[in-house]
Order: C-alpha cells, then sequence, then structure tokens
C-alpha cells in the first residue's frame, strides 16, 4: 500500500492515509470551535423565520421586527461552552491526497 496525504486549506493540517490511489477526504475542522478548541454541536434552529437575519435582502424585514441574534440562516453548528453561544458557518473543506 502506498501513503497519499495532503494539507488542508483551511487548518493546514497534515492528513494522511495508507491508500494506493490518489483520493478525496474531508477535513473535520469545521466542526471545531475556534475559541475552545472543543467538538461543536450541530445547530438545530428554530424555525420561525423572524429568528434569522438576512443580510442579502434588506428588504426582508422592512419594520424592523426580526430579533437582531448571532444565528442566521446559513449557521450550521454552535458551541454553547460560551456565553454567548458560538455560531459557526464554516462547511467541510476538501483535501484532496496524493
Amino acid at each position: 500500500m502506498g501513503l497519499v496525504q495532503g494539507v488542508c486549506s483551511a487548518c493546514g493540517r497534515n492528513i494522511r492515509q495508507d491508500n494506493p490511489v490518489p483520493m478525496a477526504v474531508t477535513c473535520d475542522c469545521y466542526k471545531v470551535c475556534p475559541l475552545c478548541r472543543e467538538l461543536m454541536e450541530p445547530y438545530a434552529p428554530d424555525l420561525s423565520p423572524h429568528v434569522y437575519r438576512n443580510e442579502q435582502d434588506p428588504g426582508w424585514d422592512p419594520l424592523g421586527l426580526a430579533e437582531k441574534g448571532e444565528a442566521s440562516a446559513e449557521t450550521v453548528y454552535v458551541c454553547v461552552r460560551h456565553d454567548p453561544p458560538y455560531y459557526s458557518s464554516r462547511l467541510p473543506v476538501e483535501v484532496w491526497l496524493e
């Protein structure tokens, strides 16, 4: 078996695997809280549309009734070990191993 390796462009982690052919893998750095380095939990949103900010469309909330929280429609993970919680919209990073 050959050793294939690659470097994550987001965190710089060197990923190595025993595999005879080049392949793509996903680095799990998007699941790690940048403040405490612990694994974050998947974010289960409140489905009420007034909870979310929508910065791309100022006409979405013409009366200014939406609460201005840190969670947005793009939030994927949350770390509740902080006050206020850390909301992350980081996505998985594909790393090509050669």
